[in-house]
């Protein structure tokens, strides 16, 4: 095995961590035609017939990965497809790199064995399992900014996947220009990413309060013990990405109000998982609008409808900037805590209708923001509230 081939396949890792068609077009059109990337143009380009570099196979993974790229901007497709993108990435890594072999290659590695074992077969093993690995820590990843901003109101999981696109693009460049260099930046990289989870994780384990009667830890947030349910002395108010915030609640019935807007439970905090209405937390066994009631949680929105519906009218005296901070507002405090309880299929077609509704606003809204941005707010709003409305109707029959 050369050192070249070690160097690519290493060097390869981190890009199918990332994107899983993405880098195998890009290798194939590399090896297709090499003379049209930058400082290759004295390489001599594979016979044509070679299997990676056939038309159709170039044409299929050029169309999936312009359907992955396209598919990973949207927040719902990007979740739902998480988990098993952690599983196929080791296997599309694993096929095209077994592609990647020259026949002199394969030649001296027929020659050389340890201990039984093709060397360029253990490599390809390491190689598929540390994608498997690092795919995991992007679940997690991605897992992460659906927790703090789940309908991605502040563009988070949308930049995050514009800077995966870049690294990929960027990261096979700089792979065939200097591999063993890109090798050590993405090994930094993750070593970088670990170090910053592993420390936030212990940072949110250390915000977690002992229960004063049966001393099991609980979230700063939490207004009752997720274990025996007694009333914690001291709550932390809840932060708009889910974060603890210094101060402490005054107002328990409003805080747990605030707390279900996150779709987390009222009582001990912790998130839940599923949409429906009437669910039972997993940690605390507390019955999910049981108490608030949703005619409370739908009265608990309204008051702050009205709040930011003036205040968006004075925003909108500012042009372009007064309509773009009211949008936002609006989104992160009286659209996402409807959407949370709407299923993701069902309100596709609403959120295109809604993302129609927000140009036209917002064309309007550049000289007219004082009209645009209430009247927007006002469209928007009643829209989620009628569907969470009907989710309490479905409820209340089943």
């Amino acid at each position: 095995m050369t050192f070249v081939q070690i160097v690519s396949i290493l060097g390869m890792i981190p890009l199918f961590s990332m994107r899983t068609f993405l880098p195998a077009f890009l290798a194939a059109l590399f090896l297709r035609y090499p003379e049209y990337f930058p400082g290759m143009g004295d390489i001599v380009a594979p016979a044509q017939d070679a299997y990676i570099t056939k038309d159709w196979v170039l044409f299929t993974l050029g169309g999936l990965s312009l359907l992955e790229i396209v598919g990973d901007k949207s927040t719902e497709i990007r979740n739902f497809i998480k988990d098993a993108e952690t599983y196929l990435k080791p296997l599309i890594f694993f096929i095209i790199n077994l592609n990647l072999l020259d026949e002199s290659s394969v030649e001296v590695l027929e020659e050389v064995q340890w201990a039984a074992f093709d060397p360029l077969w253990i490599l390809l093993l390491f190689g598929s399992l540390s994608v498997y690995w690092l795919a995991g820590l992007r679940r997690d990843f991605i897992t992460f900014l659906e927790d703090i901003d789940e309908d991605d109101n502040f563009y988070l999981s949308r930049i995050s996947s514009w800077l995966e696109d870049s690294l990929v693009l960027f990261g096979f460049l700089l792979l065939i220009w200097l591999g063993l260099v890109m090798v050590v930046i993405y090994v930094a990289a993750i070593v970088l990413f670990i170090f910053v989870k592993k420390r936030t994780e212990r940072k949110l384990e250390k915000q977690k309060h002992p229960c004063p009667n049966c001393g099991e830890m609980n979230l700063p947030f939490a207004v009752k013990c997720y274990n025996c349910k007694t009333p914690q002395p001291k709550v932390h108010k809840i932060g708009i990405f889910g974060q603890r915030k210094e101060d402490l609640v005054s107002n328990l019935e409003k805080h747990r109000l605030h707390l279900a807007s996150h779709r987390k439970c009222p009582d001990c905090g912790n998130k839940l998982n599923s949409i429906k209405l009437f669910q039972e937390c997993e940690s605390c066994g507390s019955t999910l609008f049981d108490s608030p009631t949703p005619a409370e949680y739908i009265k608990y929105q309204d008051k702050s409808f009205y709040k930011l519906t003036g205040l968006s009218f004075l925003l909108g005296f500012i042009p372009i900037i007064g309509f773009v901070v009211s949008a936002v507002l609006a989104n992160v405090y009286l659209f996402s805590p409807y959407r949370r309880y709407i299923p993701k299929s069902k309100s596709f077609f609403t959120k295109l209708w809604i993302k129609f509704l927000t140009l036209l606003f917002f064309i309007f809204g550049i000289a007219l923001g004082f009209i645009a941005a209430p009247v927007y707010i006002i469209l928007r709003y009643f829209i989620w509230k009628r569907r969470f409305v009907g989710r309490t109707s479905e409820s209340a029959r089943s």
